[in-house]
This record gives C-alpha cells, sequence and structure tokens, in this order.
C-alpha cells in the first residue's frame, strides 16, 4: 500500500483505469497467496488431526476465516499436551508396576526360571541362586540343561522344557530331585499375540521337608499299625476279660476272653452290640454308673457262673472315659477272675477271728496281774515298776490289735453293727480324743478350728467316731515328724459336715492310697518300718459308712495326708 502511494504521488497523471487493473492484480495475487498459507494450513491440520485419530476438517464444515479464529492447530497441541503427560504418567505406573514385579519375582518361595526358544536363560530370582545354583554362578544365556538338571544329577533326569516345547501346554513334575532335595516343578509356554512360541517360564517348589513329613508320617502310621496289631495280640492273650464302651453303650471293643464270658461275638457281626447284651445286671449298671459319677474308678465284686456251670467271683473295675470338656465318651471294664483271692481273705477273716478269740483270755489275765502290781510297793525291786509298765503297755497294745482283728472279722462276716446315732457336737468329741493324744506324746502339735457359734452337730455314734478319730490321729502321730502340726477342722459340704484331718507327715504315692483301704496294706511292710496291723483305715471306712458317711483321702509324697470324713448334720445344726 506504501508503494501504491508512492507511485500516486509520483505519477499523479497516470490512467485511473490503468491503476485500478493493477489493483485488482495485486489483488488477485494476495488472495492466491492466502489460498496457499489457508490450504497449507488446512492440511497440516488435517494431518493433526489423522494423527490423533479425528476426523478431518472439510472447507464447507468450516471455512478460512473461522479455521484462523478456532485455532485448531493450538488446540491439536494442547491436546498433544495431554497425551504426551498421559504417557509419561503410564511410563511412570508402568515402571512401578514393573519393580513390583520384579520384587515378587524375587522374593517368590520358589525358583523362578525364565528360558528361550533356545533354552537359554533370559531371566531368574534370586531363590534359584539359593535352590539350583552353587554360589555365584552367572548363567544368562546358559543352557538350562547344563547349570540346572545336569549339575549334579543324572544324565537321564527328565526335561520339563522339552515336554513343554513338544506338547506347547503347562506340565508339572511331582517330584524331580537335585543335590539330595525334592522339587516340585511346574513349565508354562508363553505365546506372542500372534500365537508364537516366545519363551517358557519353570518354577521349582523346594518340597524335601513336606516329603520327609509325609514319609515320618507313613513310617508313624506303619508303626501305629504295628503297635495295634501288638495291642489286639495283648488283648487275645489277656486273661482279664476287657470291654470298651462308647458314650451311647455300644460294646466298641471286647477281648477274646470277654467274649467267652457273655457269650458276644463281636468279630462277627458288622454292627457293634448293645450293653443290653450282656447277661449281667450288675456289670451294666456298673457301667451306666460311670456316666454320672465323679469318681475316677468304680469297681465292685460281680458272681457269674464259668465254664462248668461254676460260679467265680469277678472284680470289674470301670474307668470312665470323658472329653477334654468333660463330656462322657464312655467307659473302660477290666474284670478279674477273683475268686482264689477272695477266698483266701475269708480263710483269713476266719483265722483272724479264732486267734483273737484265744488270745483275749491270756491277755486279760496279763492286764489284771498288771494293774494289781502296779497298786503295790514300788520298792520291791528297784526296776519292778518299769518292767511291770512296759508289761502293761504290750499288753494293752495286743488288745488294739485284737479288738481291730475282732472289728474287721464282725464288719466282713456281715455281722450288723450295733450303732446309736445321735446329735454329736463335733467340737466336742475331737476335743476329747485329741487330749488323750496330747497326754501320750507331746512331739506334736495339735490345732482345732471349729465354728464357735453355732457349734455344728453331728448324726454319728460317739463309741465309733472316737474309734474313727482314733485311728485317724494315731495314724497321723506315727508318720509325722517331731514338732509338726496336726490341724483339725470342719466345714459344711452338700448339706453335710466335713471333718478334716491334715498332717505333715511323709504322705503317700498315688499306688498307694489306691490300697489305702485294703485289710493288712501298710505303704512300709519291712520289718524297720512303723508298727501297725495295716487294718485302721479299712475299719475307719467301714465304721464311717455305716453312719451314712464317707472318707476321702487326699495324699503326695512328702507332703502330708488329709483325711476327711463326711457326717449328715444333725437336724438344726447349720454351719453359715
Amino acid at each position: 500500500m506504501e508503494q501504491m502511494e508512492r507511485r500516486n504521488l509520483h505519477t499523479p497523471s497516470q490512467d485511473p483505469l490503468s491503476e485500478l487493473e493493477q489493483l485488482r492484480q495485486e489483488n488477485q495475487a494476495l488472495k492466491q497467496v492466502n489460498q496457499a498459507a489457508f490450504g497449507y494450513i488446512r492440511t497440516k491440520v488435517d494431518a493433526l488431526l489423522e494423527v490423533i485419530g479425528t476426523k478431518t476438517l472439510k472447507p464447507e464444515e468450516l471455512d478460512d476465516q473461522s479455521l484462523i479464529a478456532f485455532d485448531p492447530i493450538g488446540i491439536v497441541s494442547q491436546t498433544f499436551q495431554h497425551v504426551l503427560d498421559n504417557l509419561r504418567e503410564t511410563n511412570s505406573k508402568l515402571h512401578f508396576a514393573h519393580q513390583e514385579i520384579q520384587a515378587i519375582f524375587d522374593t517368590v518361595g520358589a525358583a523362578l526360571l525364565v528360558l528361550d526358544p533356545q533354552r537359554r536363560v533370559i531371566a531368574f530370582n534370586q531363590k534359584t541362586k539359593a535352590l539350583l545354583l552353587e554360589g555365584n554362578q552367572e548363567i544368562f544365556g546358559c543352557d538350562c540343561r547344563e547349570v540346572v538338571c545336569m549339575a549334579g544329577n543324572d544324565e537321564n533326569v527328565p526335561c520339563i522344557f522339552e515336554k513343554v516345547l513338544a506338547t506347547r501346554r503347562e506340565q508339572h513334575f511331582q517330584e524331580w530331585n537335585s543335590r539330595d532335595r525334592c522339587y516340585q516343578v511346574i513349565g508354562r509356554p508363553m505365546f506372542d499375540s500372534s500365537g508364537e512360541f516366545t519363551h517358557v517360564v519353570l518354577a521349582y517348589t523346594d518340597i524335601t521337608a513336606r516329603r520327609n513329613a509325609e514319609d515320618a508320617l507313613l513310617q508313624a502310621l506303619n508303626e501305629t499299625q504295628d503297635a495295634n496289631a501288638k495291642i489286639h495280640g495283648i488283648l487275645r492273650s489277656a486273661s482279664d476279660g476287657m470291654l470298651v464302651t462308647d458314650g451311647v453303650e455300644r460294646i466298641v471293643l471286647c477281648n477274646h476272653r470277654a467274649e467267652k464270658m457273655f457269650g458276644l461275638h463281636l468279630s462277627e457281626t458288622a454292627d457293634s452290640p448293645n450293653l443290653e447284651q450282656i447277661p449281667c445286671p450288675e456289670l451294666v449298671g456298673l457301667i451306666r454308673q460311670a456316666e454320672g459319677s465323679s469318681r475316677d474308678l468304680l469297681t465292685d465284686d460281680l458272681k457269674l457262673i464259668g465254664s462248668g456251670e461254676q460260679e467265680r467271683i469277678y472284680q470289674a473295675r470301670v474307668t470312665p472315659l470323658r472329653a477334654a470338656d468333660g463330656g462322657y465318651r464312655g467307659c473302660i471294664t477290666f474284670l478279674h477272675d477273683v475268686t482264689q483271692q477272695r477266698e483266701v481273705d475269708r480263710m483269713k477273716s476266719d483265722f483272724v477271728s479264732t486267734a483273737a478269740h484265744e488270745l483275749r483270755t491270756p491277755l486279760a489275765t496279763i492286764i489284771g496281774y498288771s494293774d494289781l502290781l502296779l497298786t503295790g510297793d514300788p520298792d520291791v525291786h528297784k526296776n519292778l515298776y518299769d518292767y511291770l509298765r512296759l508289761i502293761q503297755d504290750k499288753a494293752e497294745r495286743l488288745a488294739d490289735i485284737v479288738g481291730d482283728l475282732l472289728d474287721i472279722s464282725r464288719i466282713e462276716s456281715g455281722g450288723v453293727l450295733e450303732l446309736s446315732l445321735k446329735p454329736l457336737r463335733i467340737d466336742t468329741l475331737c476335743q476329747d480324743v485329741v487330749e488323750n493324744f496330747k497326754a501320750q506324746s507331746s512331739r506334736h502339735q495339735f490345732l482345732a478350728e471349729f465354728p464357735a457359734d453355732p457349734p455344728v452337730e453331728v448324726v454319728a455314734d460317739r463309741f465309733a467316731m472316737t474309734q474313727v478319730l482314733e485311728n485317724i490321729l494315731s495314724n497321723a502321730v506315727k508318720y509325722s515328724p517331731d514338732g509338726g502340726v496336726i490341724r483339725l477342722s470342719a466345714c459344711q459340704e452338700q448339706g453335710g459336715c466335713r471333718l478334716s484331718v491334715r498332717d505333715q507327715g511323709i504322705g503317700m504315692r498315688p499306688d498307694q492310697l489306691e490300697k489305702i483301704y485294703d485289710k493288712f496294706y501298710r505303704a512300709d511292710a519291712t520289718n524297720t518300718a512303723i508298727p501297725g496291723t495295716g487294718l485302721g483305715m479299712t475299719i475307719v471306712r467301714h465304721l464311717v459308712e455305716a453312719q451314712q458317711g464317707q472318707v476321702k483321702i487326699e495324699s503326695l509324697p512328702n507332703q502330708g495326708t488329709t483325711v476327711h470324713v463326711c457326717l449328715p448334720l444333725a437336724a438344726g445344726s447349720d454351719m453359715g
């Protein structure tokens, strides 16, 4: 325009038509330049739109002036900026995912190998070094068979890679051995998008510990089967009958001896026989008592008809079986033939009764003359008094033994004990007996702990309870050390009175405690043992049970013994 103005200034006389033509030509040239520029811009915009996957712009949809105003290049540039930002974010996520995969790859419990189609190692994890390689051996690019399968193994070891390559499917080796270790091997083929075989991933899981555990379990199972065979052999050869019943009174185990006794044939029947099939109501009742009993062992003598139609006496010992929660699971019953033992016991009782009667008369004479001499002048002889005192003590001791023998004979013969059950104050009764023991020996301390208000009264026989307390305290004095404390106490228990005598003596083992009520039983029967007949606790139990009471004993070696005597309370007596 400036050139045109200059031209007008220098050529004021130019023809207006010529000037107009010149302007038209310049305008046409400018249009061509603009069209070329717009065409170039439109071409590049369309190219950018095709790159980002957008439809190209048609001239009729957007003219040239609107194209410049719309600024598609700026829009495309911003789009490319967003694409680049998304690409960077995606690359960052992919990098993080790669790190996660690599971490899993390195920390997984199995050894992982990645092989190319030529069986060359292209990747492996840290576990591979620990399980399959020696030291820091470098295996990238090495043939897997040479560094893994052939290393320390037989040449004929199977190759899972070859099986995967041949089948193009996942393969498993349940047991693959290498370097004294056992592995479970899984091989999986990998393919690209076109289905071409690209590489194989092998996973080696060390199952040596599991395999050893399985072998140990199998060995234990075999040992258990051997033990069961031995147990069945013992049961078949045992002379005692044995029954095992479950919680619903089914006989689940029965040895040959018990089958013969009761006419059962457990091995010949598919179903377990019921307890009702035992032809002995007394035994069935004893077994049923086990479910509701708190005792660990129930015993009773049963009379059964044996071979030859002879009556035999069997001692039934029933032990309840209980689960951890205390639930009843059945019981084990042993039947021991005690016919001969009971006959010996009867003969022993007869002998004791006869011997006691034969000894009582001379003993009475000895005691009588001893009393007569003790009332005379003690200066007759210097030591006569001491001798006579010794004679009297021994004679009284023999009288006590004879009395015990007579008591046990009368009890076991079924004789009725003549008891006078009346309300008795337990504290007064105990105090009278304790005073006698204090007078005889000052080597022990006697402590009594009884409720003072109101006093406790029980229903009992005074003479019988005196004898019970004398026997219990006599044992406590005998087996307690000098200076030991003997403690008497009473408390209420299940509507009755529990009288307890506790000492600090030598105590007893469980096997000794089990036999404490057996006649003539003494824990120490040697010549140097503490004197005694072994009848005291037998008499105590019979006398207490005759008064509707119970005797319980707790004892541990070197921790003393506690004897509990449970008696019914007298009417109106309340211990609070």
